[in-house]
């Protein structure tokens, strides 16, 4: 049973009070002592997840959930027309292990096509997610936002800072594509990055988003799961952080990823991770990620009002040839979006999501940074 895994909201959240002046509490349908939602009819499901155990140096984000939904439920929605179910807290257990496959049962019990966004907790909660897939047999594209490549190997236990090892090696592994977004290179060893490159694995540092920050919207366009760790927003706009990040992204760049993570038409999980109310003085950062959880439900409004999917024969074709190999780029007209089809190299020819930079390039004689990952991808 489903509610055999949660713990309901408790008074502390008042909900027809909310509902009286307007603000986003008053629509959501609470797991409470009293009621358990429709699910069935939810489009977005909350789940929080108090779970620290097996972070390094962040004590306290366990409380993270309720601190986020206080700041979260008093503001005002936008011209949303989605019913949004708060499930409450996964339940504690002995492990942290076992939160793990909590976490992933507690998915498997939700709706196929419904939204979840899980408040952490320590970033290594992003295996859990990853098992749905894996123990389901369902590939997937996993995006994560943060300035450190958490793939460390100081020891045999699973933590914050290595999960994606685990993830990477799995056996079971249904992973098809890892990317990673606002990685800072002075925080990680140089060999990681060659690993990255060994694997096709896409990353994109810091400085490129913030002077192009659009040109991530293709990775997250196809990304199932979306993991952002708040380490990754420069502390001055996050100060509930253990570590003091001069740099990062500000507070408009995370909530523009955020409304972009919503808007992907493949994304499923958005998963924000390693706040420590214990550090949020004036609750600045909780503010933040009250917005970022506004700005992705405001893109997932977006996509269901503006971005159908829409049959291949709609959209624009363009051709562009070289001495190597033909391509041929998609655009819809609606929401400006595109694509690439490589069809010499792929037996089943498929819809690739790019950039018009990409495009652009192609035209000038340059296969950009993504056409060439793509290619070798393929190849390999």
């Amino acid at each position: 049973m489903l509610k055999d895994l949660l713990t309901p909201l408790t008074d502390h959240f008042d909900f027809i009070t909310a509902g009286l002046y307007g603000n986003i509490a008053g629509g959501i349908q609470p797991y409470t002592l009293n009621r358990f939602p429709d699910i069935n009819k939810a489009d977005i499901i909350i789940i929080g997840v108090e779970e620290e155990r097996n972070a390094i140096d962040n004590k306290g984000a366990n409380l993270a959930p309720n601190a986020i939904r206080q700041a979260f439920y008093k503001l005002f929605p936008g011209e949303w027309h989605l019913n949004i179910c708060d499930l409450g807290n996964l339940r504690e257990t002995e492990l942290p292990e076992q939160t793990y496959i909590n976490l992933q049962e507690v998915i498997s019990l939700l709706p196929a096509d419904v939204s979840i966004i899980i408040l952490g907790g320590s970033q290594d909660l992003t295996l859990g997610l990853t098992n749905y897939y894996d123990l389901n047999n369902k590939t997937y594209n996993l995006s994560v936002i943060d300035a450190f490549i958490d793939s460390s190997m100081t020891d045999n236990e699973i933590d914050n800072e290595n999960y994606l090892t685990y993830i990477l090696n799995k056996q079971e592994s249904q992973l098809q594509n890892l990317s990673l977004f606002g990685i800072q290179s002075f925080f990680n060893h140089p060999s990681k990055f060659k690993i990255l490159d060994q694997l096709y694995i896409d990353y994109y540092n810091l400085g490129v988003i913030k002077n192009e920050i659009n040109e991530v919207e293709p990775e997250l366009r196809d990304a199932h799961i979306i993991s952002v760790d708040i380490k990754s927003i420069k502390y001055a706009d996050m100060p509930a952080q253990t570590k003091g990040m001069p740099n990062g992204f500000d507070g408009i760049e995370i909530c523009q990823l955020a409304r972009l993570a919503g808007i992907a038409p493949k994304n499923r999980i958005f998963g924000i991770f390693e706040y420590n109310p214990l550090m949020d003085q004036r609750l600045t950062g909780a503010n933040l990620i009250a917005q970022m959880l506004w700005y992705y439900i405001e893109g997932k409004h977006k996509k269901q009002t503006e971005y159908p999917e829409v049959e291949k024969s709609e959209l624009l074709k363009f051709y562009v040839e070289n001495e190597i190999l033909k391509l041929v780029f998609y655009k819809n007209q609606k929401t400006k979006r595109w694509w690439v089809e490589i069809a010499q190299l792929e037996t089943n020819s498929r819809l690739i999501p790019c950039s018009e930079k990409d495009y652009q390039e192609a035209l000038n004689g340059k296969l950009s940074k993504r056409i060439l990952k793509i290619i070798n991808k393929i190849t390999i």
